[in-house]
C-alpha cells in the first residue's frame, strides 16, 4: 500500500481543525458569560457608586414611601406635595387644637367665671355690711349728743339743767338702739363676707372697668371694716353710761357713784367717737358700685 504525499497535510488539518474547535467549544461559553456579566462598582467608577448607593437607599427606605413617587406625582398633579404635608402635619394640627381648646378653657373661660365670683362676693359683703353701719350711726348719734352735753356743760356754755335735759333725751331708746347694732353686727360676722380684689393670675386679662369695680368695692368694704370696728368700742362704752343711768334712776347707785363711773366714761367715749368719726369720714369717700 502506498501513501499519497498530497493527502497526509489533509489529514493533519483535520485534526489541528477538530482541536480548535474542543478549545472553542470550551472557552466560548466561558468568553460569553464574561462579555455579559456586570462589573464590579470601584471608587474610580462614579455611575457604579450612584448605582449602588441607589440601590441602598430604595432597599433602606420604609415600603410605600418611594423617593421617586412624589417628584413623579408632584410634577404630573401639582396637589400632591400639598396633600402629602396637610396629611404628614394633620396629627399635630389636631394636638394644637386640643390644646388651644383646653387654654380657652382654662383661660378666658376659668378668668371669667374667677371674677364673677369675686363680684358677686363684694356684692353680698358690701350689702351685709349696711344694716350694722346704719345701727352704729343711729346708737353712736345719741353717744355723741351726750357726751357734747357734758362738753358744753364743763365749758360754761349750758347750765346742768339745759344738760341734764340732753341727757334725757338722749337716754330714750338708748338701749334699744344698742342692741339692735349687736345684733346686727354679729349677723355680719356670722356670714364671714369677704371681699378681695381679683387674682393676679385672672386680673391682667380682666377688663379695666370691671377690675377698677371690684379693687374699689374691695377698699371700701375695707375702710367699713375699719368703721365698724371703732364703733364696736364706742357702743361698749355707751352700753356702760346706759346701765349706769339706768342703775342710778333705780337707786341701785348713788348720784357720786354714778358721777365717777360717768367722768371715767365721757373721757374714753370721746377719744373713741373721734376715732369712729375719723373712720367714718375715710370711708365715705370710698364706694363700691356692685350694689
Amino acid at each position: 500500500m502506498t501513501i499519497d504525499p498530497d493527502h497526509t497535510p489533509s489529514s493533519t488539518r483535520r485534526i489541528l481543525l477538530l482541536l480548535l474547535a474542543c478549545v472553542l467549544a470550551l472557552a466560548l461559553p466561558f468568553m460569553v458569560m464574561r462579555a455579559i456579566a456586570p462589573r464590579p462598582a470601584s471608587s474610580a467608577d462614579p455611575a457604579g457608586v450612584a448605582a449602588l448607593v441607589a440601590g441602598s437607599a430604595a432597599a433602606t427606605a420604609p415600603r410605600g414611601t418611594s423617593t421617586n413617587r412624589p417628584t413623579a406625582r408632584t410634577a404630573t398633579t401639582g396637589r400632591t406635595a400639598t396633600a402629602t404635608g396637610a396629611t404628614s402635619t394633620s396629627a399635630p394640627s389636631s394636638t394644637t387644637s386640643t390644646s388651644a381648646a383646653s387654654s380657652s378653657t382654662s383661660g378666658p373661660a376659668g378668668g371669667t367665671e374667677a371674677l364673677a365670683a369675686d363680684a358677686e362676693a363684694c356684692r353680698l359683703a358690701n350689702l351685709r355690711q349696711q344694716s350694722p353701719l346704719s345701727a352704729a350711726a343711729v346708737s353712736l348719734a345719741q353717744f355723741d349728743k351726750h357726751i357734747d352735753a357734758m362738753n358744753l356743760l364743763v365749758a360754761g356754755k349750758i347750765t346742768l339743767a339745759v344738760a341734764t335735759t340732753f341727757w334725757d333725751q338722749t337716754r330714750v331708746g338708748a338701749a334699744q338702739n344698742a342692741a339692735a347694732f349687736r345684733s346686727a353686727d354679729k349677723q355680719l360676722t356670722a356670714a364671714t363676707s369677704t371681699c378681695r380684689p381679683p387674682d393676679p393670675s385672672v386680673a391682667y386679662s380682666t377688663p379695666y372697668g370691671q377690675l377698677l369695680a371690684i379693687s374699689g368695692c374691695a377698699n371700701a368694704i375695707k375702710a367699713r371694716t375699719t368703721e365698724l370696728a371703732r364703733a364696736r368700742a364706742a357702743v361698749t362704752t355707751w352700753e356702760h353710761h346706759i346701765h349706769d343711768m339706768e342703775m342710778l334712776r333705780t337707786g341701785h347707785i348713788t348720784p357720786a357713784q354714778a358721777t365717777a363711773a360717768w367722768s371715767k366714761n365721757w373721757k374714753t367715749g370721746a377719744g373713741q367717737l373721734a376715732a369712729y368719726d375719723a373712720a367714718a369720714a375715710a370711708a365715705a369717700k370710698l364706694h363700691c358700685s356692685l350694689d
